[in-house]
């Protein structure tokens, strides 16, 4: 070390270092953001980031913009006064919460911010996904829509069963024309199954991605009717909004019903829980027998089942 020698005015001392700026919310959000970016899906974190934006935005009647609030000085009822300021939010209430937990969470975690000021924050229970239709119900959904664009998003979903993240994200280079299925190699289950996710084409899914491996031979297949952008999470939740508007007898048909339905469909035909599983990309069947086997509300498949069961 370099020896530190007096100046005209005395002994030479230490540089005082300057005082740094407290982390503030938006501060934590951005570090956090960052992560995501390197470490998540490009939809998953711009999923983050449309919550967390709104909740920098927020203005608090004591604490003012909530971005430019000290981290430290964060607590949960200036969340909870941000989420009473939407009260449109159902479902979006949940993910707000979500989103700031995992932030601040990761902050903990990372030494970032100790201690977490919103670890508290209480998320409600998220509303069951277990509902499915029927085929006409299908049939009077699709029928509302009007561009063929989303149309054929909802009947790629319908003939596969692929989570609706994984119907956007399809891509000509994902495809085995030969096999006949898709394969991505990165989606939601990848890390925890070191699997890829192959989806099965019926022929009529063949026949939809046809034509659109011709129009969009890089880059997303399915896009909307707008300067050809893909769909997106929230673009899709607020289509299906809409239609619930339009239809309201169909309540809670989501585009995860698709799926139910798809899986339920299956099991009452008479195919195999493991096969299922493997159309759904599970790792393996506890997730089907537990949320997808509404056998149990189909009192005439049932009754067939116990009969033959008996050999009656």
């Amino acid at each position: 070390m370099r020896e530190l020698k007096g100046g005209p005015d005395g002994p030479a001392t230490q540089p005082r270092p300057c005082q740094a700026l407290p982390l503030t919310v938006a501060g934590v959000c951005d570090r956090f953001l960052a992560h995501s970016q390197r470490h998540n899906e490009p939809g998953t974190c711009a999923w983050y980031r449309a919550y967390l934006d709104d909740l920098c935005n927020h203005r608090d009647d004591d604490a003012g913009v909530l971005g430019l609030l000290p981290a430290a000085d964060l607590r949960p009822f200036h969340v909870t006064a941000w989420l009473d300021a939407h009260a449109g939010w159902k479902t979006g209430r949940g993910c707000a919460i979500r989103a700031a937990k995992r932030a601040f969470s990761w902050a903990e975690q990372e030494g970032v911010l100790l201690p977490n000021p919103v670890k508290s924050v209480k998320r409600p229970a998220a509303p069951s996904r277990a509902r499915t239709m029927t085929r006409e119900e299908r049939a009077e959904l699709l029928g509302a829509i009007p561009d063929a664009e989303f149309r054929l998003f909802v009947e790629a979903m319908q003939e596969s069963g692929a989570r609706p993240s994984e119907i956007a994200r399809l891509a000509a280079v994902d495809l085995n024309l030969r096999l006949g299925i898709f394969v991505l190699h990165r989606h939601k289950t990848s890390k925890r199954t070191g699997k890829p996710r192959v989806i099965y084409m019926t022929p009529r899914f063949l026949e939809i991605v046809t034509p659109l491996l011709v129009k969009y031979p890089e880059g997303p297949l399915f896009r909307g009717p707008r300067g050809g952008r893909p769909f997106t999470r929230q673009g899709i939740c607020s289509r299906f909004r809409r239609l619930r508007e339009k239809l309201p007898h169909l309540k809670n048909a989501i585009a995860y019903a698709y799926r139910h339905s798809f899986a339920t469909d299956a099991l009452t035909r008479g195919v195999g829980v493991a096969q299922v599983a493997e159309l759904l990309g599970h790792a393996d069947t506890s997730m089907v027998s537990r949320h997808y086997g509404h056998l149990a509300d189909q009192v005439g498949h049932m009754r067939e089942a116990a009969r033959k069961a008996t050999g009656g």
